[in-house]
C-alpha cells in the first residue's frame, strides 16, 4: 500500500467527517513532527491504539474489501477484570461506495454500531458457535430501542442517526448503500489484536511503500517510529 494512497484516503475521511458534522480530536491531524513534540501524549495515543488505520481486508482491494477507522477513544481492556476505570472505547468508520467489511464477529465485546451520516448503511448477520461455525438461527438485535429479528445472514438497514447493537457471537458485515457513510463504533473495551475474528481470516497487511513523505502517522507506524514502548 503506498504512502501517498493512505494520506489520500484521511484526507477523504477528514473531509467527510466536516460534511457530516463530526468533529475528530485535534490529533487525527497530526504530523510526525508533532508526535515527537508531544512524546508523552504520543506514547498515550500509541500504547492506547489511538488514531488512524487504514484497513485492507485483501491486498490492493481496497476499493471493495476496505474501511478508514479512526479510533477516538480506548481503555485498557485488562481493567475488565476488575470492573473500574475506561471500559468503553469509540471508532469512527469511513465506508465508500462498492467497499464492504467482511463478516467478523467477537467474543468479548459488545458494540453499537451507528449510521453518523451519509448513505445508508447496511448490516449483515449471522450466529456463530464458540468454534465460528454458523448456526441456522434467527439473529435478534436491539435497533435503538427496538428490537428486530432476521433470518441468518438478514440485513438490518440503518438510517443516518440509527444504531444497532451487536453482542458477542454474532458475526456481521457491513457496507455502505446508495454512496458513503460515516460509522461509528461504541463498545466495550476490547484488544483488537485478541477479539476479531474474520470469517475467512483476511490477509497479512501488505507493507506499507513510502513513496512521499508521511503526512498523518497510522497505527502501523507508531513502532517504528519509537512512539511505543520496547
Amino acid at each position: 500500500m503506498l504512502r501517498s494512497f493512505i494520506d489520500r484516503r484521511i484526507d477523504a475521511m477528514l473531509e467527510f467527517c466536516e460534511r457530516c458534522g463530526f468533529k475528530l480530536p485535534p490529533f487525527a491531524l497530526w504530523s510526525g513532527e508533532n508526535f515527537r513534540a508531544a512524546p508523552d501524549s504520543a506514547r498515550r495515543i500509541a500504547e492506547s491504539g489511538l488514531g488512524w488505520n487504514i484497513v485492507e481486508f485483501r491486498r490492493g482491494a481496497f476499493a471493495t474489501e476496505g474501511l478508514s477507522v479512526f479510533t477516538l477513544r480506548m481503555g485498557d481492556w485488562r481493567a475488565l477484570k476488575s470492573g473500574s476505570g475506561r471500559l468503553y472505547s469509540e471508532k469512527a468508520l469511513f465506508a465508500e461506495h462498492g467497499q464492504r467489511t467482511p463478516h467478523h464477529y467477537h467474543i468479548v465485546k459488545t458494540e453499537d454500531i451507528l449510521n453518523r451520516g451519509g448513505a445508508r448503511f447496511v448490516v449483515e448477520l449471522f450466529k456463530v458457535d464458540r468454534a465460528g461455525r454458523r448456526l441456522d438461527e434467527r439473529v435478534r438485535v436491539l435497533k435503538d430501542a427496538t428490537m428486530v429479528e432476521v433470518r441468518p445472514g438478514g440485513r438490518v438497514i440503518l438510517e443516518p442517526g440509527e444504531s444497532l447493537v451487536l453482542e458477542p457471537y454474532v458475526a456481521h458485515a457491513f457496507w455502505a448503500e446508495g454512496g458513503a457513510a460515516l460509522a461509528g463504533e461504541v463498545s466495550l473495551v476490547n484488544d483488537d489484536a485478541t477479539d476479531n475474528y474474520f470469517l475467512p481470516p483476511p490477509e497479512p497487511p501488505a507493507p506499507i511503500e513510502e513513496d512521499a513523505p508521511m503526512r498523518y502517522p497510522t497505527v502501523r507506524d507508531y513502532a517504528q517510529l519509537g512512539f511505543l514502548r520496547a
